[in-house]
């Protein structure tokens, strides 16, 4: 059982999940709760936060209830527990728009299961001057609670192929991108607004990020849809509507959804998400509806077809172990830019010891080709004298082999700026204890006011 219903923090007695990525103000909200395997019924109750500048604001408080153990089964990680809601019908019609998050907190003892569900609140006006589109499929695709994730973990000799929303999540990725939540909500106000977005909003809606100014992804946003990718190369190469990539590893792996467990006539929530991550996908024998290529769940980089480099400028290099000590540092490559007024940096300076745990360059594979092919890509190259470096660093990975990471900043031929940060870590110098500093949140500021000007 263990294996199947793994802890998220050490202790934890209590798992959670909601039932939707996100909701506009006013939607219901259910959220699913059970005692882990050996615990007894427990009487607790939810704490909704909403991520703000100042730290979480407490916005709703259910009563107790009683959280009793519910069942687990090999198909949980596929297709979820299907425990029944713990919290049911939660009115967030005064909700504003916003990343939020809950606690279950036992009565008698006060314990704590901490970010047990998250989500996002939409604000349906579409009125932000930024979209800050979270790497939701990424928490799934690393989450092995159920028995499987999308990689090979020590109960799965073979990683699984199909893994779901509707199962309790480790905060892990969720956590980096609270860092940079909570200060771009610092900023909301004097920005005209920051709205927040999950993976399969911008699947089920691509023109959701037409309109702004400005669309930020999130730390480790590594899985997207086909359409995703659509949505965010016609933004770059024909709206020429500016994007900031605020992490790394962004665009690797293509993936689709689906909606095993929808009721019969009720909308499709993306509830589950299919990779086979190799060319063993079947939809490369489908006929007769374009390119099957543009359809497969593996690498975008697989056979040269879209790579990520021709979308954002770089593209995922390599990696070391999260709990590794490195701090590899970025250094500053050029000064010479309106982003870098009051930074105080010269060229060579030290910005932030945010490389990691993942980076990305230009040149990935280190030949000379940016993982692009004459022949074989069905997206045209990116001019390399349109890509700038506007930060540098040295990072050696696990597999023990030398790396750069590499900031850039390039102008599409329709107009558009597309910065890359180059390192999931990028957001821990927004607000991470010891990697905070005030030149590198400087630059930031110019980043985000200058890139979303209406």
């Amino acid at each position: 059982m263990a294996s199947i219903w793994p802890e998220f923090f050490k202790g934890q007695r209590i798992w959670a999940y909601a039932d939707r990525q996100s909701v506009k103000p006013g939607e219901r909200l259910n959220i699913m709760a059970a005692a882990g395997p050996g615990q007894p019924s427990r009487i607790a109750r939810l704490e909704v936060f909403r991520i703000s500048a100042g730290g979480p604001v407490k916005v709703w408080i259910s009563g107790f209830v009683t959280v009793a153990y519910r069942g687990a089964t090999a198909s949980g990680a596929s297709i979820g527990p299907g425990w029944p809601p713990t919290f049911a019908d939660i009115d967030t019609a005064t909700w504003p728009p916003g990343c939020y998050y809950a606690d279950v907190v036992e009565q008698t003892t006060g314990t704590r299961d901490v970010k047990a569900a998250f989500w996002i609140v939409l604000n349906p006006k579409r009125s932000g001057a930024v979209l800050v589109r979270l790497g939701t499929n990424t928490y799934q695709a690393y989450n092995s609670w159920g028995g499987h994730s999308l990689y090979p973990n020590d109960d799965d000799e073979r990683r699984g192929l199909l893994v779901s929303y509707d199962r309790p999540t480790p905060a892990t990725f969720f956590e980096y991108d609270v860092f940079l939540v909570s200060w771009l909500e610092g900023l909301a106000q004097s920005l005209g607004g920051v709205d927040y977005a999950a993976n399969f909003d911008v699947h089920a809606d691509p023109a959701l990020i037409d309109r702004y100014p400005l669309v930020v992804t999130g730390s480790h946003d590594e899985y997207w849809s086909g359409e995703e990718y659509d949505a965010f190369h016609r933004r770059i190469f024909k709206l020429g509507r500016n994007v900031a990539f605020l992490g790394a590893d962004a665009a690797y792996c293509q993936v689709r959804y689906g909606d095993l467990n929808r009721a019969p006539g009720a909308p499709d929530l993306g509830r589950q998400i299919v990779c086979f991550k190799t060319g063993e996908d079947p939809v490369l024998r489908r006929a007769g509806q374009g390119d099957p290529r543009r359809l497969a769940t593996n690498t975008f980089r697989a056979d040269a077809r879209r790579p990520e480099t021709m979308l954002m400028g770089g593209a995922f290099q390599n990696w070391f172990e999260a709990a590794s000590p490195q701090r590899p540092t970025f250094r500053v490559a050029r000064v010479d830019l309106p982003l870098f007024e009051g930074t105080g940096w010269k060229v060579g300076d030290e910005a932030a010891d945010v490389i990691g745990y993942e980076w990305d360059n230009r040149d990935p594979a280190g030949d000379g080709r940016r993982l692009w092919d004459d022949k074989r890509s069905l997206e045209p190259a990116i001019d390399p004298a349109r890509i700038s470096v506007l930060f540098r660093g040295e990072a050696v990975g696990a597999d023990g082999q030398p790396g750069v990471a590499e900031a850039t900043l390039f102008r599409s031929p329709a107009g558009a700026q597309v910065f890359n940060a180059g390192s999931i870590r990028w957001v821990w110098g927004l607000g991470k204890d010891g990697f905070v500093n005030a030149p590198f949140q400087r630059f930031n500021e110019n980043l985000i006011r200058q890139l979303s000007r209406r």
